[in-house]
């Protein structure tokens, strides 16, 4: 089943910058809208503008929440990867390329800065069909252990297949993140295997490409994905608001609304 809602991120431009999130409790089920315009031979993220904004990265800022009742309490599988029927071709593939170093920020200083425990982010993507078809268990090992981002930069694969379009030329995929301590491991199936990472939010940069039969397209704009660590009340607003240094509000004509996966 899926229901469509028009949230309070969605009307984000319509308030202040402090106001783009009342509290820290789960965001939720949701996805991310990826358009293909093929003219120009570009990738679009957020076509309709449901995301905040950070003008002094030019990224989109997605926040989501650790927790996910499957996963436990430093995993989530949001945001997911949604491309409409049609956008793709058949057989094109979704990927993403990580960039940046793993940002912090915390909440008693309210800065961003370095995570203090030699904290870590993972993000599972597939592994490519070529790999899996070489059967190397080296180079199978690479990709399992997924992409990390830390203070010191990035490790693992740096590209990543998300996933392949469908016969209709769609996509709607949720990979996992994971953040561990300096002796955590998220590789480590079933909860307990991560460690202790410090209370707060952490914040990695990507960017979306494409590859395929229908021939090649640009990456889009970075995104930042904002992993909310256990921040409770406004805690994130201020967290929020610090990437998008509190801009001045948009018309609510701009709101978007966001697809919610209720299955």
């Amino acid at each position: 089943m899926h229901i469509r809602l028009v949230l309070a991120l969605c009307l984000v431009w319509a308030a202040p910058a402090q106001a783009l999130y009342e509290t820290c409790t789960d965001f939720g089920h949701f996805d991310l809208s990826i358009a293909v315009n093929r003219e120009q031979g570009q990738l679009v993220v957020d076509p309709n503008n449901a995301f905040p904004f950070n003008t002094s990265r030019f990224t989109k800022v997605v926040p989501a929440d650790f927790g996910d009742f499957a996963g436990g309490p430093h995993k989530t599988d949001d945001p997911g990867w949604v491309v409409s029927p049609g956008q793709f071709k058949a057989g094109e593939s979704l990927w993403f390329r990580a960039r940046g170093t793993l940002q912090y920020w915390n909440p008693t200083s309210q800065i961003w800065q370095a995570p203090p425990n030699g904290e870590r982010v993972r993000y599972f993507g597939a592994i490519p069909t070529e790999v899996f078809l070489r059967n190397d268990a080296a180079e199978l090992a690479h990709y399992e252990g997924g992409t990390i981002w830390s203070a010191s930069g990035l490790a693992g694969p740096l590209e990543s297949p998300i996933d392949q379009a469908a016969s209709n030329g769609s996509i709607h995929t949720h990979l996992d993140f994971c953040v561990e301590d300096a002796t955590g491991d998220c590789t480590r199936p079933g909860n307990g295997h991560t460690g202790k990472p410090a209370l707060g939010a952490y914040l990695i940069e990507m960017e979306l490409f494409a590859t395929g039969s229908g021939g090649s397209f640009r990456p889009t704009r970075p995104i930042q994905v904002l992993l909310n660590q256990g921040l409770k009340g406004t805690a994130c607003a201020e967290a929020i608001g610090a990437l998008v240094k509190r801009q001045p509000a948009r018309p609510a004509a701009a709101a978007g609304i966001l697809i919610m996966d209720g299955s």
